[in-house]
């Protein structure tokens, strides 16, 4: 028993210096202290393993089970209480469904609230205002992040912003973030996004290295991490 209460407590550490790397919300270290086994297990399925696995593969296959289910279910949570955490649920709901207008009026409604801060909300509106093609709004929102989160590692943030410089035109600044981004991101996603971008400026045999990268790299890596990059390592083989 004291050799499993001391595993648990050093996870629970582990898991706190990620928090304090990131910068996370400080009320983990409360719950991971309080519950070092059950802190840990809830901190890494909320926080890390979207970072490791990209939180839209970790999500893919019960949403292509049920596509609305997960929007159906929040909806009714919406119902009983209109929170800012539910509001933000509700808004990814619409997000996975392509639904991206819907999304943004929600993240509004939810930035208005006592957690505007919020990174996670913070990278929602940002994603949603890239996807209904309002770049100036995305930046600025980007800006807000940076400001509220400092050198927090977010890479899904990072790359949106990467693609909202390019949206706007400035390919300069954009591909030095692309590269940025692509030396730590979770999977294929930013690289992919790099030499899409790097196409569309006519900068074809940079981009075709990349997309040569993407297919190598495919080759090596478990069968369950092609799966969930599945969508970028199909479209690199498609551009070789």
């Amino acid at each position: 028993m004291p050799f499993l209460f001391g595993g648990h407590f050093i996870l629970a550490v582990l898991c706190a210096v990620h928090v304090i790397r990131t910068r996370q919300e400080m009320y983990w270290l409360l719950l991971l202290f309080m519950f070092p086994l059950l802190g840990s297990v809830v901190y890494f399925l909320a926080v890390m393993a979207p970072d490791v696995f990209g939180a839209r593969g970790v999500q893919a296959a019960s949403r292509a089970l049920d596509p609305g289910r997960e929007l159906r279910e929040a909806r009714k949570e919406l119902a009983m209480r209109r929170t800012a955490g539910v509001l933000k649920r509700v808004a990814e709901a619409h997000m996975a469904l392509g639904q991206y207008e819907d999304a943004l009026a929600l993240y509004e409604e939810a930035a208005r609230s006592a957690f505007a801060d919020d990174s996670g909300l913070l990278q929602g509106k940002a994603s949603a205002e890239f996807e209904c093609g309002r770049y100036e709004a995305a930046q600025e929102t980007l800006s807000e992040l940076r400001k509220a989160h400092g050198a927090a590692r977010l890479p899904h943030a990072h790359l949106t912003y990467a693609r909202t410089l390019f949206a706007l035109g400035r390919e300069d600044e954009a591909f030095a973030e692309f590269e940025a981004v692509s030396a730590y991101f979770p999977g294929a996603e930013a690289k992919a996004r790099w030499a899409e971008a790097l196409d569309q400026a006519g900068r074809h045999d940079e981009a075709r290295a990349i997309w040569r990268e993407i297919v190598e790299t495919a080759r090596i890596i478990p069968a369950h991490s092609r799966k969930l990059q599945s969508r970028w390592i199909n479209m690199a083989r498609s551009r070789v």
